[in-house]
């Protein structure tokens, strides 16, 4: 339940973000948005892009009001007047940035000049690498000086905002991502998944659901498909998702001779149907901005466990030989040998799976992650000054 806002009525937080294109962090500001008590929040989202993205289309529509097309050009220093403007005239209690990189650094300053009085960044990247990567590391530490609540999505991320990010561990809120287990438990069976993807019913699969750039390294995946393929000659492997390295990534499939056990969904907005389909989950990426994965999260909500390369803190959620197994970075063998592991024994498979799913249940709910939202929501309005921004406790 959320504390009492007595005294305070609605309280205001406009949400900046660039463009709400399909991704974890744009999906979990949609659940948070459905999720939040609109009798206490009330809610604007500002977009620098002119288009809001499948997400933000989907935000709209729940009637959130939305400003867009702030920035009109890739680095345009008009955005930050025009943001100034606008939350002058919105006087929100709570800026919510979503870490986008020209969030902070158009957002920031904006919010500083229009007194503002609590900045929140949300972070969901790890070890992302821009152009002229160290100026724009030096850039973000100055910004993220003055902002009031970082959140991180995990323990271990808590610590890298610190060490990487320069942001003092007093202002760092931990909140996990999370997902709704209620919406992972679809009616049909297994086979009836397959049937609807086009997917032959007999066989185990292994899926992953992933944008198809460079940092999912689903080439990696492949190769570990071609192992797996020779050691489980039934198994199949479904690849979901769309992005810049699709045409490449099905070139390589028909390299290793992959066509026929390689199934490629495209995008999708059905995902519980999706990993009914699946036996296992992978997730390949490497190290670049991978932090605690809604995919993986989603498929563990499913009962599926989830062999995953050691990256970002996905330790905190595949717990080794009880919820998946974690496998080096860029080693198909290594992620073959987990794989094939659990295909050839179905039941620990299952078992797995079901443990997988008591602990997202238990520890990622979305439930617990709008509340822990609410709550610093109503921490921050109640500690806000008017006029000037307070300083973090």
């Amino acid at each position: 339940m959320a504390a009492d806002t007595k005294g305070f009525g609605p309280i205001s937080i406009t949400v900046l973000a660039d463009t709400l294109t399909v991704g974890g962090a744009e999906q979990l500001l949609l659940e948070l948005l459905r999720g939040l008590d609109w009798e206490r929040f009330r809610v604007h989202l500002c977009l620098l892009d002119d288009a809001p993205g499948i997400v933000g289309d989907e935000i709209i529509a729940l009637g959130v009001a939305c400003t867009r097309g702030i920035a009109r050009a890739r680095f345009d220093v008009r955005a930050v007047p025009r943001l100034w403007r606008l939350f002058s005239g919105q006087a929100p209690d709570i800026l919510l940035l979503i870490n986008h990189r020209n969030c902070l650094f158009y957002g920031i300053p904006a919010a500083e000049l229009a007194r503002v009085p609590w900045i929140i960044n949300w972070h969901n990247e790890t070890w992302k690498t821009y152009s002229l990567h160290r100026l724009t590391m030096a850039c973000r530490r100055m910004l993220l000086s003055r902002i009031d609540t970082a959140v991180a999505a995990a323990k271990g991320h808590a610590d890298y905002i610190a060490a990487t990010e320069g942001v003092p561990r007093n202002k760092i809120e931990i909140i996990y991502n999370a997902v709704d287990p209620e919406k992972f438990h679809p009616a049909l069976s297994r086979e009836q998944a397959r049937a609807r993807l086009g997917i032959p019913c007999a066989g185990p699969v292994a899926g992953i659901s992933a944008a198809l750039r460079p940092d999912k390294a689903h080439e990696v995946f492949l190769q570990a498909a071609a192992i797996v393929r020779i050691r489980v000659p039934d198994a199949r492997f479904l690849i979901v998702g769309d992005g810049p390295c699709r045409a490449a990534l099905e070139r390589r499939s028909r390299e290793l001779g992959l066509e026929s056990a390689v199934h490629w969904t495209g995008f999708r907005r059905d995902m519980p149907v999706v990993l009914r389909a699946m036996d296992l989950f992978c997730l390949s990426s490497r190290p670049r901005q991978e932090t605690f994965s809604v995919a993986a999260l989603e498929a563990m909500a499913s009962g599926l466990p989830v062999v995953c390369t050691r990256v970002g803190f996905m330790h905190e959620m595949v717990i080794e030989g009880e919820t998946g197994f974690l496998v080096p970075v860029d080693d198909p063998q290594a992620l073959a040998a987990a794989v094939t592991r659990l295909l050839r024994d179905p039941d620990r498979c299952s078992a797995m799976g079901e443990h997988a799913r008591a602990l997202v249940a238990g520890s990622f709910s979305l439930r617990h992650m709008v509340a822990s939202f609410e709550k610093l929501f109503l921490r921050c309005a109640h500690g806000r000054s008017r006029g000037r921004r307070p300083c973090a406790e």
